[in-house]
């Protein structure tokens, strides 16, 4: 009789284990050993293909920029990890110009006798799935904290509830497929039903960007089922994911998010279904003849009058927003593009609930909260979140980034975490020092170009002109963004042209982010120190010491056995 019940799941293990010793399927750990250097570990470009139904499918764009790390923490290093979606990655830059890039910089500038590592495992169009996926995996590298900046993606992230790449919306569902996704037979049955598929569901979105291929439900109604599905499915994830860390004893900042509220029209407008159309567009074309006669007093009648019709219609609030804004009610206007934001039916960005369960879930376990938003909208203009820093409609410019670098930053100080504060870098000081160099903002310039030129900020994919490069900074831009060129390439060049022009500033910010990229080089750590050391920066000395640390490792007698 146990036998009988036994025999189907002896058979499916050693189907499973004859599949797995004849090399079929994959295993994507999202740390890898470094090939030039086995001591060290970084994150795995590849292993976002381990949340998709169909990996075939996984966006080239979806992949983590690597930061390599010892495999071994050395007894005086402060390692952070940086958990998130594209907004956390630094789209559309590279590492330097991130949140992850800029608050390395300021920390191991304020802490130079201690190692700062700050590892990204962040990547676009991710939801808090991944997070939660990511979690043992990095309380395993033995963190001294982690940051997390998330919540943009719940609805049309990858495995969001209204996404074209969900494994369901049911949370036991999608958990119990991530849970099976390493076995051999489940990645066999994959397989086989991709390969059933037709060719035209295969190339369904072929040659437009993420933005535009990542979406099903292209309207999901303020306070409707699926948008509260979304909220529940942030909270239960980000609920879990604190605890864990909470339980494994490692502090945990986590910021409130922000998006564009100024300059970005809603998406998608809709209204409810018993609301006269036609009363409600009367007040809405009639609001916005006025307002662009510049009669904003009584534009906001009638856009109050469009509200009171229909308070669903993202539209009417946000032309009262802009009406408020006319008359220098910023406060109001404020309150008026946030509802606008709520009600846009296509989510691309987070709804104010979002921040509510951030808070929540910040204080029911112990995590740190950081008021990203609060130290945006104090920067930004009037108070409203904008083009001022934003490219579209939710990644932040380098100012932005470099913003909400900050507000970070004046949280692990104000926790007192690393060491004694004797010597913080001031916010001018930062700014000034900011890793991010020429060739990061033209590629992100041309990045961003690239997705506002397809849906859903153009009906139909438009054709973005090729940048015009004229400057050898350009030029070599161009090249990097064309992928003629790799990034390290790219930064070499721009450190030869730099020295040729005897810019000796901008040459030791590109052989910092060199230095980063390979900390396991010391021709790379030398190179730092000698261009800093003669810009006349204070952290020079950290690449000195980086430099003979290894020199040191590599001239040191083989053990004997």
């Amino acid at each position: 009789m146990l036998l009988t019940i036994l025999l189907p799941f002896l058979i499916l293990a050693l189907i499973e284990g004859g599949l797995r010793l004849s090399g079929f399927g994959n295993s994507y750990p999202l740390f890898i050993e470094v090939r030039e250097a086995p001591d060290y570990l970084r994150a795995n470009r590849r292993v976002a293909r381990r949340f998709m139904v169909d990996e075939s499918r996984t966006p080239s764009v979806v992949r983590i920029r690597p930061v390599p790390f010892p495999r071994q923490k050395a007894p005086d290093t402060f390692r952070i990890f940086v958990q998130g979606g594209s907004s956390a990655e630094g789209f559309p830059y590279d590492y330097a110009a991130s949140l992850s890039g800029m608050l390395q910089q300021r920390l191991q500038s304020t802490f130079p006798d201690r190692k700062i590592e700050v590892i990204s495992t962040a990547m676009s169009a991710v939801s808090s799935y991944t997070l939660l996926d990511f979690t043992d995996e990095i309380i395993a590298q033995d963190p001294d904290a982690v940051v997390i900046y998330a919540g943009h993606n719940e609805y049309v992230g990858i495995l969001g509830v209204g996404s074209a790449y969900s494994a369901g919306r049911n949370r036991f569902v999608v958990r119990a497929f991530l849970w099976l996704r390493d076995l051999r037979l489940f990645q066999l049955l994959q397989r086989s039903v991709a390969w059933l598929k037709s060719d035209s569901e295969k190339s369904h979105g072929k040659g437009h960007t993420l933005m535009a291929k990542g979406v099903r439900d292209q309207e999901i109604p303020f306070g409707s089922d699926l948008y509260q599905l979304g909220i529940e499915q942030y909270r239960a994830n980000l609920n879990t994911i604190l605890s864990r860390y909470q339980r494994a004893g490692i502090p945990v900042l986590i910021g409130t998010v922000a998006s564009n509220e100024r300059d970005l029209p809603p998406f998608t407008t809709g209204h409810a279904p018993e609301t006269d159309a036609a009363e409600l567009q009367h007040h809405l074309d009639a609001g916005q003849k006025l307002l662009e006669s510049g009669r904003a007093g009584d534009a906001l009648a009638e856009f109050d009058k469009a509200v009171a019709v229909d308070d669903i219609d993202a539209g009417a609030h946000y032309g009262r927003g802009q009406a408020l804004d006319a008359l220098g009610r910023f406060a109001e206007a404020r309150e008026a593009y946030v509802a606008a934001k709520d009600r846009d039916q296509l989510r691309f960005r987070a709804p104010e609930a979002i921040n509510k369960v951030i808070r929540e879930a910040a204080s029911e376990h112990g995590a740190h909260l950081v008021d990203v938003h609060k130290a945006l909208a104090e920067e930004a203009r009037d108070g409203i979140i904008g083009n001022d820093l934003m490219l579209e409609h939710l990644h932040p410019n380098t100012r932005g980034y470099f913003i909400i670098a900050d507000a970070y930053y004046d949280a692990f100080r104000e926790l007192g975490m690393i060491g004694p504060w004797s010597h913080p870098i001031s916010r001018q000081q930062a700014w000034e020092t900011v890793p991010a160099t020429e060739v990061d903002r033209l590629f992100g310039d041309w990045r961003v170009q690239n997705l506002k030129s397809d849906w859903p900020f153009q009906k139909k994919r438009t054709r973005v002109r090729r940048p015009t490069a004229r400057s050898a900074p350009e030029k070599i831009a161009a090249a990097y963004y064309r992928r003629r060129i790799g990034w390290s390439r790219a930064m070499r060049l721009l450190l030869d042209y730099y020295r040729s022009e005897g810019n000796v500033a901008e040459a030791a910010k590109v052989a910092m982010s060199l230095a980063e990229a390979f900390p396991y080089r010391a021709e790379e750590q030398a190179t730092a120190y000698e261009l800093l050391n003669q810009a006349g920066r204070p952290e020079a000395d950290i690449y000195l010491k980086r430099a003979r640390s290894l020199e040191n490792r590599d001239h040191a007698p083989a053990a004997s056995h």
